[in-house]
């Protein structure tokens, strides 16, 4: 067999598996109604058991809109019972210079976590005082890494060198391109891991305005096929991930490398904007910034950051996107500096250079919970038309609220800050 050609049975196999696996999938719901809350009855009924639920549970969860609305979330929730009200607020104006993300924008944000919006507010603030963060986006690739097991380091050792060669390479990546709709074909690559008797093919796909998952698994699949009709030895055991993907959890290969989206952004805060907006100065924030980061090197820390996972979790909620994604997204990197004319003995007159380093961000516009019209209607408050520009938007956002947390904390005000606003009278 010839590995250079791209096999037949790659479009064959889409077509006549994928509607096997759709059956499999939904075998066991497709006769349950869309909603289990009998509102009529004020029963909420669950393979066949009753479930006991406070009078609460009808006016908001199963109130009248969300039984109502089920058949809209037929593809995102099974065993549907209604929805849950969850706070939504807002950042802003909070100034992008990107390429994608080009102007200042209002940002949604979800969250019951009193005081984060106003922290996130304040580094909004400052950061558009100082003229915008600049964004660019240097890759975009979403990966899955199906895995193959043989009896013997030999055995696994031969398969590595086979997939490695070019030739198999360029062949695996066609087949990819030909078998899938929507792929960019000069983005599709393959990343080969030996591990004992294991290798794991990582399969990278450009996950354009979707965040990926699904697609890329389907990709793993058809390597999968390719492998097992095209390798000239027996391949004993193979699954569609053994783990080197790291899905949904923090991982230091990614955090280098990236998945997804990896975004860059810094700005410079001009000494002024930082004493009037941020409460401190350029050179004792960074000193403050600097000692953290060290001290959450030392203990083992991947993410060296203050708090990005708030933000993130908040944004994703508030744009459909899978918040679960946050785990690998917030491995990022924050770095604070102090920069200027002045001489080193002068550091009242430095400015404050700000940057963060994000190499996992899996956010999507299209597909998932972003069409659900909730999230639909809180992306529309920003005009986002793209995943390029909600990533962007995203580095922007986890910068406002690291320069915040960091301000509040070298201030000595963050204790009282959170008491303030959490204390509220009602």
């Amino acid at each position: 067999v010839d590995p250079s050609q791209p096999p037949k049975c790659s479009t064959m196999f889409l077509r006549r598996f994928s509607p096997a696996l759709a059956r499999a999938s939904c075998r066991g719901f497709a006769s349950r109604p869309n909603c289990l809350s009998d509102r009529a009855n004020r029963k909420l009924v669950v393979h066949g058991n009753e479930v006991p639920v406070a009078d609460e549970f009808w006016t908001h969860v199963a109130d009248e809109q969300s039984v109502q609305d089920a058949s809209l979330y037929v593809n995102n929730t099974e065993n549907y019972v209604g929805t849950v009200k969850y706070p939504i607020g807002i950042i802003g104006p909070l100034k992008v210079n990107g390429e994608y993300a080009k102007k200042e924008y209002y940002v949604p944000m979800a969250t019951h976590e009193g005081a984060l919006l106003a922290s996130y507010s304040r580094g909004a603030k400052a950061i558009t005082a100082a003229g915008g963060v600049t964004t660019r986006i240097k890759s975009r690739c979403m990966l899955r890494a199906p895995v193959f097991i043989f009896d013997n380091v030999a055995s696994a050792t031969d398969f590595y060198r086979w997939v490695n060669l070019e030739e198999t390479k360029v062949a695996v990546c066609q087949c990819v391109n030909q078998g899938m709709n929507h792929c960019t074909p000069e983005a599709t690559r393959l990343q080969i891991f030996q591990t004992d008797r294991k290798v794991h093919v990582s399969i990278g796909i450009d996950s354009q305005n979707a965040a990926g998952q699904n697609k890329v698994t389907y990709a793993g699949e058809i390597v999968m096929r390719y492998m097992k009709e095209y390798y000239p030895k027996e391949i004993p055991e193979m699954y569609i991930e053994g783990g080197f993907n790291a899905g949904k959890r923090v991982s230091v290969l990614h955090t280098l490398l990236g998945k997804g989206h990896s975004v860059v952004a810094d700005c410079v805060i001009p000494k002024d904007v930082v004493a009037d907006v941020l409460r401190t100065t350029p050179y004792r924030l960074q000193r403050y910034q600097k000692m953290h980061n060290r001290t959450n090197e030392f203990i083992g820390g991947i993410s060296c950051t203050a708090h990005v996972a708030n933000g993130l979790a908040a944004f994703y909620i508030a744009t459909g996107n899978d918040p679960a994604c946050v785990a690998e997204s917030q491995a990022a990197v924050t770095h604070f500096d102090v920069e200027g004319p002045a001489a080193p003995a002068d550091l009242s007159q430095l400015n404050l250079y700000a940057s963060m380093t994000l190499n996992s961000i899996i956010i999507a516009s299209v597909g998932g919970g972003t069409q659900l019209p909730a999230f639909k209607a809180a992306r529309s408050m920003m005009g986002v038309e793209s995943a390029n520009e909600l990533a962007e938007i995203c580095a922007a956002v986890a910068l406002a609220g690291e320069l915040s947390f960091y301000a509040a904390m070298e201030s000595g005000t963050f204790a009282s800050a959170h008491w303030n606003m959490t204390h509220k009278q009602k």
